[in-house]
């Protein structure tokens, strides 16, 4: 029997009191991300208890009226659908992805560690992704968010300045020169690594540039640009100071990503290109004494083939995937189980290889098959085409340079997790998700304004 459409249609004003509680406490959870995993957590479950609240009121308002001729079966299905977000472009890849996900939890090789991963980290980011849809319906709550957004990315990139100059951060109190108990002379901020807070700026410099640009042009805009121009200047002297080389190509990604949203930047990222062949490089020389890829500016056994270059570079990851595609194929369509990887690596005797793959897409396919992987990847092309779609498609200016923005910045950030473990912590987990929601939130912008699918 057909189920009706459900409505969620009231004159009472309970639903935007409790979108605003979804806003308020993304707000907050976005502010908080850098610097403490405890109040992000708090805040993400106080989104998703909003999100929940919202959709059982309306969901028992419409039960009298709609289920009235509904056998069981359609009652359950019309009690499933109510707490589905708003219809998007993601909705059948990440049907898929989550089927994926919870069969590597029924064949895994440690079941519990998998299952409590699932609910615990996956299914929270999938709500949290559910509450930006429901909650960023109105251009005005996107733009509160992408303030705060911008001013918690301010006080992380002036903390590490800070660290930076005076050798400790002002949160946190973490000491420059030593990171996880090894020399350096990396600033990780109010994160745990150097490469941590590399793929946390990818996303912001993202934004910036393109709201830079547009400043620009816009020859009113004078102050604005001296405001946007100061903060990129920050951003990228944070980034060039993390040394981190996969953060680096993250950025050099951002910038190609941007003459394809639109080739009139190309003089723009051109210069910007610059400033990592002039700045960036040379000062990894001198700090790190390494390239971009290899780790030694000089080599002995250098025989100029592509595996030697990869072997004598990248800090050790040739080693890591080779060991995450031994894994791959012990169980390659379902993988070895969602959160296993540590866990597989420690049944080999050799203690240098208990590391994460440092590829998250390896580690992905190590735990959750080419299944996982192919879901995952799927959603991802679903995603960045139609972003790019949309690029060229709307008319207003903010939302397209918002828009804009987030592709750029998400492109670079996924880059960058092809070399380093980035999905496999809690705050940059998170960030993916919230990046995905503001993403798909522009888009139905775009498409309820001008009423086209």
């Amino acid at each position: 029997m057909a189920i009706p459409n459900r409505s969620i249609q009231s004159n009472f004003d309970f639903g935007a009191i409790c979108d605003w509680g979804i806003v308020l406490s993304l707000c907050t959870l976005i502010f908080v991300l850098p610097a403490s995993i405890a109040i992000l957590d708090s805040f993400a479950g106080l989104a998703v208890f909003f999100y929940l609240l919202k959709k059982i009121y309306f969901l028992a308002a419409d039960w009298p009226a709609k289920t009235a001729s509904l056998d069981l079966i359609g009652k359950v299905r019309f009690s499933w659908r109510g707490f589905y977000p708003p219809q998007n472009i993601l909705d059948r890849p990440l049907q898929l992805l989550v089927a994926a996900f919870f069969i590597s939890v029924l064949f895994s090789h440690y079941p519990s560690l998998s299952f409590l991963a699932f609910m615990g980290k996956f299914i929270k980011c999938v709500f949290l992704y559910f509450c930006c849809l429901e909650a960023f319906s109105k251009g005005k709550f996107i733009r509160i968010f992408f303030a705060i957004f911008m001013l918690s990315a301010l006080v992380t990139s002036f903390n590490g300045a800070f660290q930076h100059y005076t050798g400790r951060d002002l949160i946190k109190g973490h000491c420059l020169g030593m990171e996880h108990l090894v020399l350096s002379q990396r600033i990780n901020s109010t994160f745990a690594s150097a490469n941590g807070l590399g793929a946390y700026l990818l996303p912001v410099i993202g934004l910036v540039i393109h709201f830079l640009h547009k400043a620009l042009v816009r020859k009113r805009s004078v102050l604005m640009a001296g405001i946007w121009g100061l903060f990129l200047v920050l951003l990228l002297a944070c980034l060039c100071w993390t040394y981190s080389r996969s953060s680096w190509i993250g950025y050099l990604s951002i910038l190609f990503a941007m003459v394809v949203l639109d080739r009139r930047k190309v003089f723009f990222a051109a210069t910007l290109f610059l400033v990592c062949i002039l700045i960036f490089l040379p000062s990894l020389s001198k700090v790190r004494h390494m390239h971009l890829i290899r780790d030694q500016e000089t080599s002995v056994q250098d025989n100029g083939s592509f595996k030697s270059m990869l072997e004598q570079g990248g800090s050790g990851r040739f080693t890591f995937w080779k060991k995450a595609i031994s894994i791959i194929r012990t169980s390659p369509i379902w993988g070895t189980g969602l959160n296993t990887y540590g866990r597989i690596l420690k049944l080999n005797p050799d203690i240098k290889t208990w590391w994460y793959a440092h590829n998250c897409y390896l580690q992905l396919t190590a735990e959750t098959g080419v299944i996982g992987l192919a879901a995952f990847l799927w959603m991802l092309f679903v995603l960045l085409k139609n972003g790019l779609y949309h690029c060229y498609h709307i008319n207003d200016l903010w939302q397209l340079t918002m828009l804009q923005g987030v592709v750029s910045g998400l492109f670079g950030f996924l880059v960058q997790s092809f070399f380093d473990n980035t999905f496999y912590t809690v705050q940059l987990g998170v960030l993916m998700w919230l990046l995905f929601g503001l993403m798909v939130s522009l888009m139905r912008l775009r498409t309820n304004a001008q009423g086209v699918s």
